[in-house]
């Protein structure tokens, strides 16, 4: 307990068969410092679970580091790069993982050199085998850029080694012209486990230009999510799988119907275990802003028909962890004006939905960034940003009392 943030202790409610159980939201002292953000969460191949983030240099420019969580406590960050000419964005934060060897894998966005206006920027992948202290580029994507970016990209750690699913430009971006109106497609690379590039193909040419992706592993193989984007501006989440060593066609998880002029920065989240699969997501389609998910058992192939998570007014940006054949779900809901909640709440493929936990209070908008999740032991670790990158931890509710 020593090493816990002393000071706010929250405690939200779990409906459940016949009675409410209070479960503690543990603030967890934050290994980032001041004005940091673009961060993300994951629980990785070697067991670890993982922070990263980018905050300021005073010197100028930006630095990129991480932490691992060990006990009950984040340990000292580990810094991996620095640089003044990074693209830096709220939406477009950088991800980190490891493989089963432990080797570190990263990725962030950088300005190619050659950029006109406000993007202009490219992806660079690096890994570590010396747990941070060294780092090698694995693959970069989208060095030509001028205009354009690559960007929105999200790993998934396998006994294979590591899978990356991406966004970028229909056709390169050398400044002979505007590429396509910013048109993305949807690209996976593979990389073996001591790092190095395996293949990367396209699997979707026409995609929603500035949503989050994310990737998961299910007993047949990887599949990866994304908003995609179809004729008539209907732009709802598709699902990609490998099956037999080859990308399926993109199938929708849901169609929702929601058509929007423009990319609304609100991308899907995915987790799976064994068959089951599970993926929430945000939609507005007809004019009724919801926080959704959907149910496979089929690996992916075919959804259930969506089950409604949100409290009545979200913001989105949901992520889905899934544990003993239920499903976490956290977003963030607008609670007033300007003002927000980080949300958890339990749904089960059945239907059953526990009451919601409110894990802190944040900005509604872009200051609080993507709220992310991740497995840590018996507790679920949540990230945000107010005012910094916050961490907090919930223990997991054991499987017979969290159910209605």
């Amino acid at each position: 307990m020593a090493k816990r943030l002393a000071g706010l202790i929250l405690a939200g409610l779990w409906a459940a068969a016949g009675l409410r159980a209070q479960v503690p939201v543990e603030m967890l002292a934050t290994p980032a410092g001041p004005d940091s953000g673009m961060y993300s969460l994951a629980t990785a191949a070697d067991g670890g679970t993982y922070l990263v983030w980018i905050e300021p240099v005073a010197a100028g420019g930006h630095a990129l580091k991480f932490s691992r969580f060990a006990g009950a406590a984040w340990q000292p960050a580990v810094e991996v790069a620095r640089g003044a000419n990074w693209f830096v964005n709220w939406a477009d934060h950088p991800s980190f993982t490891a493989a089963p060897n432990r080797r570190l894998f990263v990725h962030w966005l950088v300005n190619t050199g050659q950029n006109e206006g406000s993007y202009g920027y490219a992806i660079r992948v690096a890994s570590s085998a010396d747990q941070g202290r060294t780092w090698t580029t694995s693959f970069d994507e989208g060095t030509r850029n001028v205009h354009d970016y690559s960007g929105f990209l999200s790993f998934l750690p396998t006994a294979r080694g590591i899978d990356a699913v991406y966004l970028t430009p229909l056709a390169p971006d050398d400044g002979t012209s505007v590429a396509h109106d910013h048109i993305k497609t949807v690209g996976i690379a593979s990389l073996g486990a001591d790092g190095t590039l395996a293949s990367r193909q396209i699997v979707d040419g026409d995609a929603c230009s500035c949503c989050s992706t994310d990737m998961a592993e299910t007993v047949s193989g990887p599949v990866a999510v994304y908003r995609d984007h179809d004729a008539g501006e209907i732009r709802d989440i598709s699902i990609v799988r490998r099956v037999d060593g080859k990308w399926t066609s993109p199938a929708p998880v849901h169609r929702d119907g929601w058509v929007i002029a423009g990319c609304p920065t609100n991308g899907p989240a995915v987790a799976a275990s064994g068959s089951l699969v599970a993926v929430s997501w945000f939609t507005a389609a007809g004019n009724q802003p919801q926080v959704r998910i959907a149910f496979s058992t089929d690996a992916g192939a075919t959804f259930a028909a969506p089950i409604r998570v949100d409290a009545g007014n979200p913001v989105g940006w949901p992520d889905v962890l899934l544990d003993d054949g239920r499903a976490f779900v956290t977003w963030l809901e607008r609670t007033g004006e300007g003002t927000g909640d980080i949300r958890l709440r339990e749904v089960t493929p059945a239907g059953a939905a526990a009451g919601s936990l409110t894990i802190a209070s944040a900005s509604s908008g872009r200051a609080t960034g993507m709220p992310t999740m991740a497995r840590a032991g018996d507790h679920l670790i949540v990230a945000w940003r107010q005012g910094q990158v916050r961490t907090a931890r919930v223990p997991l509710p054991a499987r017979g009392n969290s159910r209605r």
